[in-house]
């Protein structure tokens, strides 16, 4: 069985981080890897160092399943690499307008008008570059992935869960012969995530071998080893059938000093609302396709909230509405905080009572911006900073991101810090303005278990201290925390 990786004895840095030391690793021909972590930043590194984007300074790591390919392109005279062969399905990804010029902001989402801006998924794969020829063709993807309905949706029009959909479509169309997935199941529904193994099993036959991180209860069938990470390098390779031995002290999970939460959100203020949302036979279309039909939802003060439904069924629109994000608002019997939208408030008297945290919202940001400006900007309603902040003001932000242990991160740039961090870094910009209402839409896709276990127990907390209505927006049954008592499915 010939080697496609090799990894002996390696010691790892991405800049001035060690991230692994006297690791080992062996890939082999015909074997499809789930890569386990209590931590997803070190999943991350770990696929980061298979695709060469670390530094190895002691041991090796050698890629022999790339040296056939390689000497066939330098005897062409052609530039190459091993990375040709190896596709990337990452938890980050960006899109960017037709004219490549800026990324998107976030209320574009909504715009029917500036949605025009984008290309659509048909277009977006059809402009994907690839250089192997192979198994996989557009129409291939489209039909395996279930995009086909979506061909003519913008992209920034997509939910979370068909953008991950639309990122395992770019990877396959690239014919690689090895296929790195991080977490690749998060933010899709639970019928999606029941079918990802029939269409792994489809990509495996295909040739395409294939390493994923991933939780120990969402490994594939088509997955025949588990490498478990620890301590800066592989603890533990075994196959899958024995997957048994893998095991989390999720009791023993630390979580972050309570009593400074309780300063931080305490006093409450007094609310005068009792209604917080009442929508009456909402109606939104976008041309002849209709999203959202005969919606009737009341949500009053203090109450809390799951909200359910599969990818595509229109949670976010729903969302964008009560966010105040949507213009299709005005067409509808719409009241937020005891007032009808359209009745001469402004969508700041919105943003101002409503704490929201979404994984896309990090996209969204200036590249520029700092952490602890990205929390300060939550005072601001605004998507970065962009006035200048009092010396209270800045305090207050600083004790936001201490009281989750990230007091380090304030002068880092939000682009620089794990995903997981980035959760945490967008909960203290909601909660930092001591919202009356809080959206959390999949807030804490992309964190490793134990950070989810301590995400949904600050936010039991959270609720447990201050009267605060909850709108909790999750797939994973596990993760909505246990004050959620009501539930509104699309």
């Amino acid at each position: 069985m010939s080697t496609l990786i090799s990894i002996k004895n390696a010691t790892v840095r991405h800049l001035d981080k060690v991230l692994f030391e006297n690791m080992d690793f062996e890939w082999d021909q015909g074997e499809h890897w789930a890569i386990i972590s209590q931590s997803g930043a070190e999943l991350t590194a770990f696929l980061e160092t298979l695709y060469g984007r670390a530094m190895v300074i002691a041991g090796t790591i050698e890629r022999p399943f790339s040296k056939t390919y390689q000497k066939q392109m330098s005897d062409e005279g052609k530039v190459n690499s091993f990375r040709d062969l190896i596709a990337v399905v990452s938890q980050k990804y960006t899109f960017r307008n037709k004219s490549n010029l800026q990324n998107f902001y976030y209320q574009q989402r909504f715009n029917s008008m500036e949605s025009e801006e984008a290309a659509t998924v048909e277009e977006f794969l059809l402009e994907v570059p690839v250089r192997n020829s192979g198994n996989w063709t557009l129409q291939k993807v489209m039909q395996l992935l279930q995009l086909e309905k979506l061909k003519d949706k913008s992209l920034i029009k997509l939910s979370n869960g068909e953008t991950r959909r639309l990122a395992i479509a770019q990877a396959l169309l690239q014919n690689p012969i090895l296929l790195l997935m991080d977490q690749p199941l998060t933010g899709l529904d639970v019928q999606t995530r029941a079918d990802f193994g029939a269409i792994l099993k489809e990509v495996v036959s295909s040739g395409i071998h294939i390493v994923m991180g991933t939780n120990p209860e969402e490994i594939p069938e088509c997955i025949t080893h588990i490498a478990f990470l620890g301590k800066k390098k592989v603890l533990k390779a075994f196959h899958a059938d024995e997957k048994d031995r893998i095991y989390f002290d999720l009791d023993g999970a630390g979580g972050f000093e309570m009593q400074a939460l309780k300063d931080l959100v305490l006093p409450y203020p007094d609310s005068h609302v009792n209604t917080i949302i009442q929508l009456k036979n909402v109606n939104v279309k976008y041309g002849e396709k209709q999203i959202l039909q005969n919606i009737n939802w009341h949500v009053e003060s203090g109450e809390r909230w799951s909200l359910k439904g599969p990818n595509g069924a229109g949670k976010s629109t729903l969302l964008s509405l009560i966010l105040g994000e949507n213009p299709q608002a005005y067409a509808n019997e719409i009241c937020l905080f005891d007032r009808r939208r359209g009745t001469g408030e402004s969508i700041w008297d919105i943003k101002k009572k409503i704490g929201f945290v979404a994984p896309e919202l990090s996209r969204f940001f200036p590249p520029n911006q700092t952490c602890i400006k990205v929390v300060l900007s939550g005072l601001f309603d605004t998507m970065g900073l962009f006035r200048k902040a009092s010396t209270a003001q800045e305090k207050l932000a600083l004790d936001w991101l201490g009281c989750f242990g990230l007091e380090d991160t304030a002068g880092k740039l939000m682009k620089n810090v794990s995903l997981e961090n980035q959760r945490f870094i967008l909960l203290a910009r909601a909660m930092i303005k001591k919202p009356e209402l809080l959206v959390l839409d999949e807030a804490s896709q992309g964190m490793d278990m134990i950070q989810r276990k301590i995400f949904k127990e600050t936010i039991n907390r959270i609720c447990q201290l201050i009267p605060v209505a909850l709108i909790y927006v999750s797939h994973y049954a596990e993760d909505i925390p246990e004050v959620v008592d009501r539930e509104f499915l699309l």
